[in-house]
């Protein structure tokens, strides 16, 4: 427990220092191609996580990005940058809890709607083996592309990788990369079959090197999403 504590803790200093060899490493994306990615950060225009639009004025990113920072002084980069949005409304999972890191989700309510892209929360979990691709935002605000197998928190701590019993809850799973995935900020979401399967949320380092990203799974958190947003 303490491990995924510090693991956390590195995951958060990341939002604000970033892995430079990482990124040299990654294939830059134009990120208008994913109109749908946000980047939710404070004034001085530094990213802190990300985030990504459901509706037309609806957000879903990380627990971490508002229960570590005042919301009323972030603001919300969308269209890769050409528009900033101020924060109306906000709420994270009651049940988040930073220690086992569950129920790692957010949503926020723009104060105005965007004209974009917006994804399909996924109603269902996807099973071990099943492809994704992550929409990794840096701190740099390098936009990557990542192709993902997608493990069940089970078959992620079934002994394979590094994660042991008891570190994942039923609202996680894992991914791991088929090429350089490292130091992307919390909150970037996780697609399959164009929709949101997960939220990345912490992790001991890059897929490939054993140690898969955890995810917040969507699909266990959907009810409340859907909740949620409707009563911002």
């Amino acid at each position: 427990m303490a491990n995924k504590f510090v693991c956390c803790l590195l995951l958060l200093i990341a939002a604000t220092s970033t892995n430079a060899a990482s990124i040299e490493t990654s294939v830059p994306t134009n990120s208008s191609a994913h109109s749908y990615l946000v980047s939710i950060q404070g004034t001085g225009g530094n990213p802190i996580c990300a985030g990504v639009l459901i509706k037309k004025n609806i957000v879903v990113t990380a627990a971490t990005c508002i229960n570590f920072y005042d919301p009323t002084q972030l603001e919300v980069a969308v269209k890769n940058g050409t528009q900033i949005i101020k924060i109306a409304a906000y709420t994270f999972n009651p049940n988040f809890d930073f220690t086992t890191m569950d129920s790692d989700v957010a949503v926020i309510k723009l104060a105005e709607s965007v004209d974009a892209q917006y994804v399909t929360l996924a109603s269902k979990q996807r099973p071990t083996g099943a492809s994704g691709v992550l929409i990794g935002l840096y701190s740099n605000k390098t936009v990557v592309d990542a192709d993902e197998t997608i493990l069940t928190a089970k078959d992620c701590v079934s002994g394979k990788y590094i994660y042991e019993d008891g570190d994942l809850t039923d609202t996680m799973f894992c991914g791991l990369a088929n090429d350089d995935a490292c130091n992307f900020i919390p909150g970037s979401p996780l697609l399959s079959h164009n929709h949101l399967v997960g939220l990345a949320s912490w992790g001991y380092g890059c897929g490939n090197q054993g140690g898969p990203a955890v995810y917040t799974d969507v699909p266990s958190l959907i009810s409340w999403i859907k909740s949620t947003e409707k009563s911002l």
